[in-house]
């Protein structure tokens, strides 16, 4: 019986955490790790990061609250995201630049939304633990902007 492939392909460096993308046999991760002062590592799959990206609109005590300054900014990317896809979540991950600093971009592919995530954020997920993200993963309190009905115009 074959071994699984694993693969690590990274992204970037931002701060002290090393930011990769990571394939297991059970699906896409995202790899976050730090060598130094503390080593530590996380894994967060597509379904957390599509999460994170309505950390504006469900703020969680994990991250500082965001500031409409902070959020003033315009990310710059080259264009190059990777995709990372589950059978419940398509984000796409990549580095942008806020200003002068690199930062990491993930964007909820199906709603559109994005969050960028700076060194001080990326090294506060690293203390997570999954049900920090569970705010996050619930919709049940998101409204819905309903559609244009075609057949009402």
């Amino acid at each position: 019986m074959p071994q699984p492939q694993f693969t690590n392909v990274p992204l970037g460096q931002f701060g002290n955490i090393e930011v990769s993308t990571y394939q297991t046999a059970t699906g896409p991760r995202l790899r976050l790790r730090r060598h130094t002062p503390r080593p530590a590592e996380a894994y967060f799959d597509p379904l957390e990061l599509e999460g994170l990206t309505r950390v504006r609109y469900k703020p969680i005590p994990l991250l500082p609250p965001r500031s409409d300054q902070a959020n003033a900014a315009t990310p710059r990317t080259d264009g190059t995201m990777a995709p990372l896809q589950n059978e419940f979540a398509l984000v796409s991950v990549g580095v942008a630049r806020v200003g002068s600093e690199e930062a990491l971009m993930i964007r909820d592919m199906n709603a559109g939304q994005t969050v960028v995530l700076r060194a001080e954020e990326l090294d506060a997920l690293l203390r997570a633990r999954h049900r920090d993200f569970a705010p996050l993963v619930d919709t049940s309190d998101l409204v819905a902007i309903p559609e244009a009905d075609i057949d009402q115009a």
